[in-house]
């Protein structure tokens, strides 16, 4: 590369710092402020900080430092506000915001994450006798991952960061970091809590099919009164919340709720299963469950844990997500209710009509309209 070329090379790729190696929003003026997600993670990826138990990190004397510098952060580099942020073995999250007006804005955050790093590699070359994860550092420290010049190195080069657009996409990180801890001890954890199961072997399930699981399986068994859900999108206003309290009150009784959670009103109901305590419900995928480690969203990371949750998905092979798909799962779940206790329901705007039941402890009168104890409202029968 000649001179002027070397040179047009620096003035493009300057200003930003080690942050230029990474996605760039190019419609958003940074000048105008910006939210983002931020992760730095361990070269290569080694568990320094401490252990995943019991829905949090015990960090090591390593990580405890680190979060430490993580939270001075802001108080380091004005323009620059700390949010939801974790430590987790070998890697950090943080949200965090960049004031508008700034000079710089790239720089001033690339500079910020930079000194972030510096500072926590010194300590951890300094320290005597710090131990973390097996690991020892002090006068004999090794890394395994070093730079050009042969010195040791703690983090990876650069970080990824991810521009928020939304509230909504703030709260999702927010939650994905509060759950964080969980999803790595679930993941990572000596009992296997999220090993995925194949192929499945239970009556409710066809045994031409080829099903995987994971979760507990036990959900499945035919004595247990799972109620399969399909939910019209033309459900909302008065009628969503009428039909929440209703399914909430079958939940009480013992129903075990099965779902693709696709509709809006399946996904309230989701959102209702997820937070409400002792709610077990059972989601049916509409493509594979990926031979690779099987990752949850951070909305099932309780469920999970709880054993509450089961998530099922047929065979090996991606399917595309379309209404064949849809109409494949509000297929299945009728016939899984059908193979034991169970009650197959589609509720539209003018109610739940019964698709299919298998339980003598419910009935159904005229029209096609619900008359199950475990379904009525708080006032009586609907």
């Amino acid at each position: 590369m000649d001179g002027g070329r070397r040179r047009r090379w620096k003035e493009r790729h300057a200003v930003t710092g080690e942050i230029h190696r990474y996605r760039r929003f190019k419609g958003w003026d940074y000048a105008n402020g910006a939210s983002l997600f931020i992760t730095v993670a361990t070269e290569p990826r080694r568990p320094l900080f401490g252990v995943a138990r019991n829905g949090g990190v015990s960090l090591s004397p390593l990580g405890a430092k680190v979060k430490e510098a993580l939270e001075a952060i802001p108080l380091l580099n004005p323009g620059i506000r700390l949010f939801g942020h974790v430590v987790m073995p070998d890697h950090v999250h943080f949200n965090c915001s960049i004031a508008p007006g700034l000079a710089g804005p790239l720089k001033v955050l690339g500079n910020a994450i930079r000194r972030f790093k510096n500072y926590t590699t010194k300590l951890a070359k300094l320290s005597l006798a710090i131990k973390s994860g097996g690991l020892e550092f002090g006068k004999a420290s090794r890394f395994d991952g070093r730079t050009a010049f042969g010195q040791p190195r703690l983090w990876q080069q650069g970080f990824h960061d991810y521009i928020l657009l939304s509230r909504a996409m703030i709260d999702a990180t927010e939650r994905y970091i509060a759950y964080n801890p969980l999803k790595w001890e679930l993941m990572y954890g000596e009992d296997g809590g999220l090993r995925v199961a194949e192929p499945l072997f239970t009556p409710r399930l066809d045994p031409g099919d080829y099903w995987k699981g994971v979760g507990n399986l036990a959900l499945l068994d035919p004595g247990e009164k799972l109620l399969s859900l399909r939910v019209s999108r033309q459900v909302q206003g008065a009628e969503m919340a009428k039909m929440l309290a209703r399914i909430e009150n079958a939940v009480s009784q013992g129903y075990i709720v099965i779902s693709g959670f696709i509709s809006k009103g399946e996904q309230a109901v989701r959102d209702m299963l997820c937070s409400r305590d002792g709610a077990r419900f059972v989601r049916i995928l509409p493509s594979c469950i990926p031979n690779r480690r099987f990752r949850p969203e951070s909305r099932y990371a309780a469920p999970f844990a709880e054993g509450r949750y089961l998530e099922i998905a047929q065979g090996n092979n991606e399917v595309e997500f379309g209404r064949g798909a849809c109409l494949d799962i509000n297929a299945e779940i009728i016939e899984i209710a059908k193979a034991g206790e169970g009650l197959a329901l589609y509720w539209k705007p003018d109610g739940p009509h019964i698709l299919a039941e298998h339980s003598p402890a419910i009935k159904s009168a005229g029209g096609g309209e619900l008359r199950s104890p475990a379904i009525k409202s708080a006032g009586g029968m609907a």
